[in-house]
């Protein structure tokens, strides 16, 4: 029995690769976080949603938020006590835009190892099928797939309609999508799935915005297999040191720091920037 968790619950996760749904935060906390974009927006002019990487620097709510105890906790009995958040974003689908997520693994583009990473994805508006809520394949998290990249979100005049929300357009071909679930959420519910777990999404074919936050939790001793980079310690110690902390975000930094976040989109989405599921 874990913190929170049933043993049958922690079984699931660990034999399909994901866990949904969760029981999470109210729709006050909802709400807070929901005025926090808004009023990002209003005042430099950019949805906090095209940060692909530290959603969690963009506003005091987040870098809170990715403490929130009632996640942490679940997270916890998953992949232990010492956690970092390595990344968070927003997922916004506004409604019929037609924005989709393809078929592909956390895995194929994080560069950690080992693959013990775990993302928490939580509903600040409903997330049904009507929405575009995740879709996750079972025990898929057991296999490191290939994955094309259209790159049709990269900088400059790459092809595509950029209705994909993953910057590189990763996709894996030839999954038997009948055997996908759908991880329906109401607001304030999340799911967790691992990073290797297949999961994708379709458009919100609603009259109402669709949003969600994910952040990116991994045990400490997780290494990058990329060059040093930042995470925040949100729970217990970190004895390895393998990561830089990341910066804490202040009024007076924001624009120095929505700098550096569009230059790590511009990382992630770069062809160059090759990595492995």
């Amino acid at each position: 029995m874990g913190k929170v968790l049933t043993d049958e619950q922690i079984e699931h996760y660990h034999r399909e690769g994901f866990l949904s749904p969760i029981d999470g935060i109210s729709k006050e906390r909802c709400d807070v976080l929901l005025d926090g974009i808004e009023r990002f927006e209003e005042k430099y002019g950019v949805n906090p949603g095209v940060f692909k990487l530290k959603g969690h620097l963009t506003m005091r709510e987040t870098w809170d938020f990715i403490r929130e105890p009632a996640i942490l906790d679940a997270a916890e009995d998953l992949i232990g006590p010492n956690m970092l958040a390595f990344a968070s974003r927003f997922w916004v689908k506004p409604a019929g835009d037609g924005s989709f997520v393809s078929w592909h693994q956390d895995s194929a583009y994080f560069g950690c190892e080992p693959h013990e990473m775990v993302t928490c994805w939580v509903a600040l508006t409903p997330a049904r099928k009507e929405h575009g809520c995740m879709r996750a394949m079972p025990r898929s998290h057991e296999i490191g797939y290939e994955h094309d990249e259209s790159h049709e979100n990269a900088p400059g005049d790459a092809p595509g309609e950029k209705k994909n929300l993953l910057g590189r357009g990763q996709t894996i071909r030839g999954l038997d999508e009948s055997k996908a679930v759908f991880m329906e959420l109401e607001q304030g519910q999340f799911s967790i799935h691992n990073e290797r777990t297949a999961h994708a999404s379709g458009p919100n074919v609603t009259n109402d915005i669709r949003i969600g936050y994910s952040f990116f939790l991994m045990p400490t001793h997780v290494k990058s297999t990329l060059e040093r980079r930042t995470a925040t310690l949100v729970r217990g110690v970190d004895d390895y040191n393998y990561w830089d902390p990341d910066p804490e975000p202040t009024q007076a930094e924001m624009d120095a720091l929505i700098d550096e976040m569009l230059k790590n989109n511009a990382q992630y989405t770069n062809p160059k920037f090759a990595q492995n599921a």
